[in-house]
């Protein structure tokens, strides 16, 4: 129960981040609930008190605030927090405000954003920005990794904005059964507002007392005035949501018609607990995954989750994407991507306020890939069996400043051939500059890949993959060092294990610099450092350790003008291909650009490595590039639409010691969206992957892939329970026969409160 001198003495104790509140008003019970239309002229708005106190943190620090004011004003109704945002600007005709898909607000847009961190911890925050056209991106924020993940949608939030004579305005009612809470937390609600003005240079606003030598965006989070209405609806906030699909396609060639009907259910029986189950789930229609360059890699490439029932509970579950060096540590107990056709599963997740946990059961039709990894590469073959899964994982905190969890991974393929994965994972900050994590994993796999791929029942086999993090940050200062060891035979069908058989350390240093009154707002100098190195692994050819991988990266990182990122660094490499191989020394430049010009070219990256790079097949070095680029532009149409183009290309090539090709990869995405409403768009993708190998007499034989994606579809939304998207496609793969597939989605829904 909320205890209101345990939440003043820990206001008391920590200090700044309770010195700023936010005023609250809970609605009159005589006074109707304000109409969700972004205008701000009901009769509730008027007597609600207004917080103005926003100041400037980017690019600089500034208290006061003339030109770009803002306001908020908070209700709390029943069964919900409402907010009303005001924003001025004094050149209304330069705020940059179009139509966006969901989760595509970036900074080139004049946006708003809410931060709700309900459990009062300041490790996780859900966020809601806004833009001044009523688009929208939300997700979830980390502090401990300082990172935002647009990936959880509260689709059951209601919003709307309003464009003014003198800037804009918008009106949020965001329900307590989409906010993740413990039941009888004794922690106060942490809440912030920001706001984005996209300029010449971007300026940053917040209500809460922000600088950007900070550790992360929870640290100076507000309290509400009087939580006391808010605690008292709490134990009230009951939800049930049942949605059920139909989906209709005709495939050809030979697929004929084919119909089906899948079920979600959503039930939160209290605050603190909340069941998902699906049921024969359709994922077919999500958005095909961006191209990547695979023909010179040895590794299996990570592919990022986007269907919306693994999304839920994300931060409970641990996921964490690959950093820098593309190493997935956070990925080794559980990789959503893994299952590949659910055909049903049931999530329980549970938060309290000094403990928190998830269990998931699912079955998988099967389809995808098994990844068998040692120090020198992946190998995958066909999962063309189904299979069950089950996943757990608790967290707990101890005291202030640890948290302990225990998981367990298990995957059962039938026959008796399993993997397991047990272990422990921790979180250790004893200050705001000092933070270590790490984790220790046990896994068991009973399971073996015959000569034609087939998986069957094996003896036994158990190893152990070890992590330990620090990561240090003083003002401008920033240092991350991590040291890891993978057993070699380490296996986890539920997770994400690319590489096993190897010890890796690797060190970033980071120093920022801010120049003052000049047009490039901040950069940073860095070194980057990674040593991997193959463990004796006798079973799998390697007789005795050795270097894999070795790289230096001094490198550069400034922020200029239109949010533009300007970024490069040399790469000193170490690369070996095989047990006992050479060890080459690829030396190369990396460039690249990140840049928000303009309401119309919205996004523009540019990113080029230049000079040697290893032929993984031939295991020999040759002169070569590797780019990618995507360019971004939005094109405002009369009635208030906006058409969304973005075209994205990617190519790599390395070549033979004559001068020519050895090696040629390419790939190319178009997509375009024409958005007629926040409700509606139609949208079309095509894209395309080739790869040219040259044959080398006694080595490799000529390689020749090309495949061809297309898709048109009709997209609609009413509410956040009704649906439905009309469309067609067309694949083709070199050699084969074209593809084709009509399709109609229809989706309804019921809710209770």
């Amino acid at each position: 129960m909320f205890n209101p001198l345990a939440c003043a003495l820990l206001c008391a104790a920590l200090g700044p981040a309770c010195a700023q509140t936010l005023p609250v008003r809970a609605l009159p019970t005589d006074i109707p609930p304000p109409r969700i239309d972004g205008r701000l002229d009901d009769a509730a708005w008027t007597a609600a008190p207004a917080f103005n106190a926003f100041r400037r943190y980017r690019p600089d620090t500034q208290t006061e605030v003339t030109d770009y004011r803002s306001e908020v004003r908070v209700l709390i109704e029943p069964g919900a927090l409402v907010f009303a945002i005001r924003a001025w600007d004094p050149k209304p005709d330069e705020i940059r405000a179009p139509l966006s898909r969901r989760d595509q607000v970036w900074p080139d847009q004049d946006s708003v954003t809410v931060w709700i961190d309900a459990a009062g911890r300041g490790e996780h925050a859900q966020f809601l920005r806004v833009n001044a056209a009523g688009s929208v991106t939300d997700g979830l924020y980390s502090a401990a990794h300082d990172e935002e993940d647009s990936a959880p949608d509260f689709l059951d939030v209601e919003l709307a904005a309003q464009r003014l004579p003198d800037g804009y305005s918008v009106e949020i009612r965001w329900p307590l059964a989409n906010l993740r809470y413990p039941l009888d937390g004794e922690r106060p609600w942490g809440l912030m507002v920001t706001r984005r003005v996209p300029r010449d240079l971007p300026y940053s606003y917040s209500s809460a007392p922000l600088h950007r030598e900070q550790a992360h965006l929870l640290t100076q989070l507000q309290r509400l005035a009087d939580e006391a209405p808010l605690r008292e609806q709490l134990h009230q906030a009951r939800h049930l949501a049942l949605r059920a699909e139909g989906t209709l396609r005709r495939q050809e060639p030979g697929g004929g018609s084919k119909a089906n009907l899948g079920l979600e259910l959503q039930w939160r029986p209290r605050a603190d607990w909340l069941i998902d189950a699906i049921w024969r789930p359709d994922f077919s229609q999500v958005e095909l995954d961006e191209p990547q360059l695979a023909g010179n890699t040895r590794f299996a490439l990570f592919v990022p989750e986007k269907r919306a029932f693994f999304l839920e509970s994300s931060d409970v579950v641990g996921q964490i994407p690959p950093d820098g060096w593309g190493v997935s540590r956070g990925l080794l107990a559980f990789y959503s991507r893994s299952v590949t056709a659910p055909r049903w599963g049931l999530r329980a997740t549970q938060r309290g306020s000094e403990s928190e946990g998830t269990l998931l059961a699912l079955r998988d039709a099967g389809g995808g890939l098994l990844l068998r990894a040692d120090a020198f590469g992946t190998r995958s073959s066909p999962a063309d069996r189904p299979s069950e899964l089950l996943f757990a994982r608790q967290r707990q905190r101890i005291g202030d400043t640890l948290a302990l969890a225990g998981l367990l991974s298990l995957r059962d393929w039938g026959a008796g051939a399993s993997t397991r994965v047990a272990g422990l994972d921790a979180i250790w900050q004893p200050s705001e500059a000092w933070q270590w994590r790490g984790h220790g994993l046990v896994s068991e796999d009973r399971t073996a890949v015959d000569g034609e791929g087939g998986l069957q029942a094996a003896p036994a086999r158990r190893a152990s993959a070890l992590w330990a993090s620090a990561r240090w940050r003083d003002g401008d200062w920033r240092v991350l060092m991590d040291a890891e060891r993978i057993a070699p035979g380490f296996v986890n069908d539920n997770g994400f294990v690319p590489q096993a058989g190897i010890r890796r350390l690797s060190l970033d240093l980071l120093h920022a610099f801010h120049p003052e009154e000049s047009t490039i707002a901040a950069w940073e100098a860095l070194l980057r450092a990674v040593d991997t190195r193959a463990l004796r692994d006798p079973a799998g050819g390697v007789a005795q350790g050795q270097a894999v991988s070795q790289a230096l990266q001094p490198g550069f990182w400034l922020l200029g003008p239109w949010v533009s990122e300007l970024f490069g660094h040399w790469n000193l490499e170490r690369q070996r291909t095989r047990p006992g191989g050479p060890l080459h020394r690829p030396r190369s430049f990396t460039l690249g650009l990140d840049s928000h010009p303009g309401a119309r070219l919205s996004y523009l990256h540019l990113e080029a490595t230049l000079g040697d790079r290893v032929d993984q097949e031939l295991d020999r070095v040759g002169h070569g590039l590797e780019l990618s680029s995507q360019i971004s532009w939005r094109q405002p149409l009369p009635g208030g639409r906006n058409l969304e183009i973005e075209q994205r290309f990617g190519g790599g090539r390395v070549r033979a010691p004559g001068g020519a090709a050895a090696l040629d990869e390419r790939n190319a995405q178009t997509k375009l969206i024409l958005h007629l409403s926040r409700e509606q768009a139609i949208r079309l993708l095509w894209q395309w992957q080739r790869l040219r190998r040259v044959a080398k007499p006694g080595a490799i034989a000529a390689a020749r892939e090309h495949s061809r994606t297309g898709t048109l579809t009709w997209l609609a939304r009413d509410g956040a329970l009704k649906g439905w998207s009309l469309g067609a496609s067309w694949s083709r793969d070199e050699g084969e026969a074209p593809r084709r597939e009509l399709f109609l989605k229809y989706q309804t829904g019921w809710a209770w409160h």
